[in-house]
Protein backbone atom coordinates (compact mmCIF):
# COMPACT_ATOMS: atom_id res chain seq x y z
CA UNK A 1 0.00 0.00 0.00
CA UNK A 2 0.70 3.62 -0.72
CA UNK A 3 1.47 6.75 1.65
CA UNK A 4 -2.36 8.15 -0.09
CA UNK A 5 -4.03 4.28 0.00
CA UNK A 6 -2.86 4.13 3.86
CA UNK A 7 -4.33 7.84 4.48
CA UNK A 8 -7.76 6.88 2.29
CA UNK A 9 -8.02 3.76 4.42
CA UNK A 10 -7.70 5.29 7.67
CA UNK A 11 -9.90 8.07 6.15
CA UNK A 12 -12.68 5.66 6.43
CA UNK A 13 -11.93 4.02 8.90
CA UNK A 14 -11.87 6.61 11.28
CA UNK A 15 -15.33 8.19 9.64
CA UNK A 16 -13.83 11.31 7.95
CA UNK A 17 -15.57 11.76 4.71
CA UNK A 18 -13.71 14.79 2.95
CA UNK A 19 -10.40 16.39 2.74
CA UNK A 20 -11.57 19.43 4.43
CA UNK A 21 -12.99 17.72 7.55
CA UNK A 22 -9.09 15.71 8.02
CA UNK A 23 -7.67 19.25 7.19
CA UNK A 24 -9.15 20.74 10.44
CA UNK A 25 -8.99 18.17 12.59
CA UNK A 26 -5.02 17.41 11.60
CA UNK A 27 -4.36 21.20 11.33
CA UNK A 28 -2.87 20.12 7.88
CA UNK A 29 -3.91 22.55 4.79
CA UNK A 30 -6.33 20.66 2.61
CA UNK A 31 -3.61 21.61 -0.13
CA UNK A 32 -1.65 18.96 1.11
CA UNK A 33 -3.84 16.68 2.04
CA UNK A 34 -5.05 16.76 -1.74
CA UNK A 35 -1.68 16.67 -3.03
CA UNK A 36 -1.27 13.16 -1.19
CA UNK A 37 -3.80 11.59 -2.06
CA UNK A 38 -3.51 12.11 -5.91
CA UNK A 39 0.04 12.26 -6.32
CA UNK A 40 0.69 8.58 -4.92
CA UNK A 41 4.11 8.51 -4.67
CA UNK A 42 5.18 11.50 -6.26
CA UNK A 43 4.45 13.78 -3.27
CA UNK A 44 6.75 13.38 -0.26
CA UNK A 45 5.15 15.48 3.00
CA UNK A 46 7.50 16.76 5.33
CA UNK A 47 7.79 14.81 8.53
CA UNK A 48 5.23 17.72 10.90
CA UNK A 49 2.75 17.11 8.24
CA UNK A 50 3.19 13.31 8.50
CA UNK A 51 2.90 13.63 12.32
CA UNK A 52 0.23 15.69 12.30
CA UNK A 53 -1.88 13.45 10.50
CA UNK A 54 -0.80 10.67 12.45
CA UNK A 55 -1.89 11.84 15.33
CA UNK A 56 -5.59 13.36 14.32
CA UNK A 57 -5.80 9.47 12.71
CA UNK A 58 -4.57 7.91 15.76
CA UNK A 59 -1.70 6.10 14.46
CA UNK A 60 2.15 6.16 13.94
CA UNK A 61 4.60 7.93 11.35
CA UNK A 62 6.40 4.36 10.59
CA UNK A 63 2.55 3.00 9.45
CA UNK A 64 1.51 6.10 7.60
CA UNK A 65 4.60 6.38 5.52
CA UNK A 66 5.86 2.69 5.48
CA UNK A 67 2.89 0.24 6.67
CA UNK A 68 5.12 -0.49 9.64
CA UNK A 69 3.88 -1.25 13.30
CA UNK A 70 6.20 -0.02 15.95
CA UNK A 71 3.54 -2.06 18.43
CA UNK A 72 3.92 1.36 20.86
CA UNK A 73 0.75 2.81 19.79
CA UNK A 74 -2.59 2.29 21.86
CA UNK A 75 -6.02 1.21 20.07
CA UNK A 76 -6.85 0.20 16.23
CA UNK A 77 -3.96 1.05 13.67
CA UNK A 78 -6.41 1.08 10.57
CA UNK A 79 -3.81 -2.12 9.73
CA UNK A 80 -5.29 -3.42 7.15
CA UNK A 81 -5.39 -7.74 6.74
CA UNK A 82 -4.64 -9.62 3.47
CA UNK A 83 -7.64 -8.90 1.99
CA UNK A 84 -7.47 -5.16 1.91
CA UNK A 85 -9.90 -4.82 4.31
CA UNK A 86 -9.45 -2.97 8.04
CA UNK A 87 -9.88 -5.12 11.20
CA UNK A 88 -13.06 -4.68 13.23
CA UNK A 89 -13.04 -2.53 16.27
CA UNK A 90 -13.11 -4.15 19.44
CA UNK A 91 -16.35 -4.61 20.57
CA UNK A 92 -15.51 -1.78 23.88
CA UNK A 93 -14.63 0.32 21.83
CA UNK A 94 -17.36 2.88 20.88
CA UNK A 95 -17.17 3.40 17.19
CA UNK A 96 -15.67 7.72 16.28
CA UNK A 97 -17.14 9.58 13.28
CA UNK A 98 -15.71 12.22 11.75
CA UNK A 99 -17.45 15.02 13.79
CA UNK A 100 -16.74 13.47 17.04
CA UNK A 101 -13.08 13.48 15.93
CA UNK A 102 -12.90 17.05 14.96
CA UNK A 103 -14.85 18.02 17.98
CA UNK A 104 -11.97 16.28 20.02
CA UNK A 105 -9.44 17.54 18.01
CA UNK A 106 -10.54 21.48 18.82
CA UNK A 107 -11.40 20.54 22.05
CA UNK A 108 -8.12 18.83 23.10
CA UNK A 109 -6.31 22.60 22.72
CA UNK A 110 -8.43 24.03 25.45
CA UNK A 111 -8.37 24.60 29.07
CA UNK A 112 -10.33 22.09 30.92
CA UNK A 113 -12.81 24.94 31.51
CA UNK A 114 -13.96 24.99 28.08
CA UNK A 115 -14.29 21.50 27.99
CA UNK A 116 -16.26 21.45 30.86
CA UNK A 117 -18.63 24.01 29.48
CA UNK A 118 -19.06 22.52 26.17
CA UNK A 119 -19.50 18.74 27.99
CA UNK A 120 -22.57 20.84 29.47
CA UNK A 121 -23.81 22.72 26.43
CA UNK A 122 -23.86 19.16 24.80
CA UNK A 123 -25.93 17.41 27.71
CA UNK A 124 -28.19 19.92 27.72
CA UNK A 125 -28.75 19.61 24.32
CA UNK A 126 -28.84 15.52 24.16
CA UNK A 127 -31.42 15.79 26.97
CA UNK A 128 -33.91 18.52 25.33
CA UNK A 129 -33.82 16.12 22.63
CA UNK A 130 -34.72 13.15 24.53
CA UNK A 131 -38.08 15.04 25.48
CA UNK A 132 -39.24 15.53 22.04
CA UNK A 133 -42.51 14.33 21.06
Amino acid sequence: MSLAQRLRALMRWRGIHSQNQLARISRVPQSCIHRILTREDRYSPSRGTLLRLAVALETSVPWLTDGVLSGTEPGPHGVPSSEGVLPALPAATPAIDGYCAEICALLRQQPDSTKKTVLSMVRLMVEGTAHLP
